[in-house]
C-alpha cells in the first residue's frame, strides 16, 4: 500500500487554512464585540459625567443663593479613575476632568481649613472658578456626544 503524498500534503494544507481561518474569524469577532463594548461603556461615561457636572453647577448656585457652603463630591470622578476606566476616554477630556475635579477638590480643602480669612468672598470666587472649570468640561463633552 502505498501512501501518495500529494494528497496527504494537500490535505493537510485545506486542514490549517480551515483551522487558521476559524481561529481569524473568532479574534475579529472578539474584537468587534470588545470595541462595542467599550464605545457603550465610553458613551455611559460620557452621560454620566455630563449629569454630574450639572448637577454640580446648581449645587454652586445654591450654595451661592443661600450661602451655604458645603463640600464637593468627587465620588464619580473617583470611581472611575479607580476602575481604570478612564483611559476610554480621550486625552484631552480626561485631563480636562481632572483640572475641573481638581477645583473642587482644592475648594473642599479651603472650605476645611476655613478660618476668619475664609470669608463669604473667597468662596464665591472659588466657587466662579469652579464654574468655569465645570463650563469648559461640559463644552467638551457635548462635542464628543
Amino acid at each position: 500500500m502505498e501512501i501518495e503524498w500529494e494528497k496527504v500534503l494537500i490535505e493537510t494544507i485545506i486542514l490549517a487554512g480551515i483551522i487558521f481561518g476559524a481561529v481569524y474569524v473568532e479574534h475579529w469577532n472578539y474584537r468587534r464585540l470588545q470595541r462595542n463594548e467599550e464605545t457603550t461603556t465610553r458613551k455611559k461615561m460620557i452621560v454620566l459625567l455630563t449629569n454630574n457636572l450639572v448637577r454640580k453647577l446648581r449645587f454652586i448656585d445654591e450654595s451661592i443663593q443661600y450661602k451655604d457652603y458645603k463640600p464637593f463630591f468627587t465620588d464619580i470622578w473617583d470611581a472611575i479613575v479607580l476602575s481604570g476606566k478612564q483611559t476610554l476616554l480621550s486625552f484631552e477630556i480626561i485631563e480636562n476632568l481632572q483640572h475641573t475635579y481638581s477645583w473642587m477638590k482644592y475648594y473642599n480643602t479651603e472650605l476645611q481649613q476655613k478660618s476668619t480669612t475664609n470669608d463669604d468672598k473667597v468662596l464665591r470666587d472659588l466657587l466662579d472658578e469652579v464654574r468655569k472649570s465645570i463650563d469648559q468640561s461640559l463644552k467638551i463633552l457635548q462635542a464628543k456626544v
